[in-house]
């Protein structure tokens, strides 16, 4: 059920985000993943299960990584906000409904947006956003 929660909010995301020039993967062995920028990397250990990147909107990129972890949301969370914090991104929404987690920042071009949802395991299946200037 969680899953499903998560998938939708991603479907939510894509629908309502900007449309990315690159192809999505998704495959049951490991997907990499490069070319996260500093205030968004991917989770410690976390298993990706969707990434997607590319350019979002003339001179802007951006992109997507849905990854489960075995830590809980509240640890998911707390990596990305401190490196929200370090970069300077400002927080711009931070909740917590019911053990599940949305904390987003952004600065200028920079975004980043993280949501986590708790798993019987203990773990969580989160959804990292982020965008940027794409580098000249």
């Amino acid at each position: 059920m969680k899953l499903l929660i998560a998938a939708a909010a991603l479907l939510a995301l894509t629908a309502c985000g900007p449309k990315l020039a690159a192809g999505t993967k998704t495959a049951a062995a490991p997907i990499p993943c490069a070319g996260l920028p500093e205030y968004a990397p991917l989770y410690p250990g976390a298993k990706i299960t969707l990434c997607t990147q590319g350019e979002a909107a003339p001179g802007k990129i951006g992109g997507a990584v849905g990854f489960t972890s075995s830590d809980a949301p509240d640890a998911v969370v707390a990596l990305y906000k401190g490196k929200a914090t370090a970069a300077g991104l400002k927080t711009g929404m931070d909740l917590d409904q019911g053990g599940s987690k949305v904390f987003s920042a952004m600065d200028g071009d920079r975004t980043m947006r993280v949501q986590a949802l708790p798993e019987a395991n203990g773990g969580a299946t989160a959804i990292l956003t982020w965008g940027a200037a794409k580098a000249s």
